[in-house]
């Protein structure tokens, strides 16, 4: 390990794909298993609920983090990160309460009645698992891109063998969702070691105060852009079967290559476009988005003509038709390689970015409900590719009015049309004429 030289943002790319890849080995396992549907689909249940409660203040609060670090130097880092841990303990605590008292409305009214699987062992994983998603982040504050690497490999392994192994053992549902909660207990007893190594046992209003002031419109802002996949889980599992459940679930996956890359390209410009002459900047992201163009364009392609030949064959025969839900979240790459919000972020027009996502999860909420009552939960999916277009094409047209660019200026149009048109020539041709 000394010998690899790798940044910081190399090592978070790693970590993501080693989470996306573990949960897809997972969903691989169960699916080979007698784990069954059902089973699956009280999983993803738990995992739901788990995320819907947590997500959005833990991202928030956790994107707060390393600029306050950058800015406190090492001699108030130790603090702020003690004190920072002492906030996500506290949500923690929080959600967990608030889920036990809402726990039976919830699964009256999002789960179509469905009880709630192990509900105390859920308020126990909510509780210890938030604070430990806060260690790759102490470990980048303090520059150690090799240890993210190490805890990646550790953990993400221990979690296939505590998670994805026991059905195979004639192991139930019970011994999963323990399995999960092991390894967040080892996860925790990770960070009280990270923490004692660098971080200072002190308590600091002050900071915690200027953390929760910074975080607030973070937490806000990511719970606007990023509940998309909660509220599609939530809308089929208040509308159709557990076995429903677990067949979305498993289809309801943008190409993980393409959202690293276009997140990565998003936050390298940003200090760009911060400055006062953005006509540099604005060819880097067009010459940019042209080679992520000619990479996930083909690709996604590829996907599409043989996820109805994959799905069967890495899942079982009983997900083949997780591959057109897949197939609809592909599309999402149209949307995806648009990059006005960078442009607009930069800019600081909050305003115009909150109203794009509150029309986003107002049109999503709607057309999925409608199209899902119209042509089954391949309908959840197609609600969530126009609510993501729709938001697109209102930033480019605010990225117009109020700062003065067109789409041509960020964007290689004709390579991006062209593409878009192929990619949405073949899902049609994929799924209309030949399954």
């Amino acid at each position: 390990m000394k010998k690899i030289n790798i940044s910081n943002i190399n090592a978070l790319q790693f970590f993501q794909l080693a989470r996306y890849g573990t949960l897809l080995l997972i969903g691989i396992l169960f699916s080979k298993s007698e784990f069954g549907k059902t089973n699956i689909g009280h999983y993803e249940i738990f995992l739901l609920i788990a995320g819907a409660f947590t997500f959005f203040w833990v991202n928030g609060l956790l994107k707060a983090l390393l600029p306050l670090s950058a800015e406190k130097g090492k001699e108030s880092r130790p603090i702020l990160i003690f004190n920072a841990f002492l906030v996500l303990l506290a949500f923690s605590l929080l959600s967990s309460i608030l889920f036990l008292v809402c726990n039976q409305p919830f699964s009256n009214l999002l789960l179509n009645g469905n009880e709630v699987p192990m509900p105390f062992l859920l308020a126990l994983y909510i509780f210890i698992n938030s604070p430990a998603l806060i260690v790759e982040y102490v470990y980048l504050a303090n520059n150690r891109a090799k240890s993210i690497l190490v805890y990646a490999i550790v953990s993400f392994s221990l979690m296939i063998a505590a998670v994805g192994v026991p059905p195979y053992l004639g192991l139930g549902l019970n011994y999963v969702l323990t399995g999960l909660l092991m390894i967040s207990i080892l996860r925790f007893s990770w960070l009280l070691f990270v923490l004692k190594k660098y971080s200072k046992a002190e308590f600091n209003w002050p900071i915690i105060k200027e953390f929760l002031i910074v975080g607030a419109p973070l937490v806000l802002s990511t719970f606007l852009s990023s509940s998309a996949s909660y509220i599609d889980g939530f809308i089929v599992s208040s509308q159709f079967s557990l076995d429903d459940l677990a067949v979305f679930k498993y289809g309801a996956r943008e190409l993980p290559l393409a959202l690293i890359l276009a997140n990565s390209l998003s936050l390298a410009m940003l200090p760009q476009f911060a400055q006062k002459n953005i006509d540099s900047p604005l060819a880097e992201l067009r010459s940019e988005t042209l080679r992520l163009s000619w990479l996930l364009f083909p690709l996604s392609i590829v996907l599409l003509l043989t996820s109805h030949w994959l799905f069967p064959l890495v899942f079982n025969a009983q997900f083949e038709g997780s591959a057109t839900i897949f197939n609809i979240y592909i599309l999402l790459i149209i949307s995806r390689l648009l990059f006005p919000q960078t442009i607009l972020t930069a800019k600081r027009a909050n305003r115009i970015l909150v109203q794009a996502s509150l029309f986003e999860i107002i049109i999503n909420v709607s057309a999925s409900i409608f199209l899902a009552s119209k042509i089954g939960i391949a309908g959840v999916a197609y609600g969530t590719f126009i609510a993501y277009f729709f938001e697109k094409i209102y930033l480019i047209i605010a990225c117009k009015k109020q700062l003065g660019i067109n789409l041509t200026q960020y964007v290689p149009t004709r390579i991006y049309f062209f593409f878009s048109f192929v990619t949405a020539i073949t899902f049609v041709f994929v799924e209309y004429l030949i399954y």
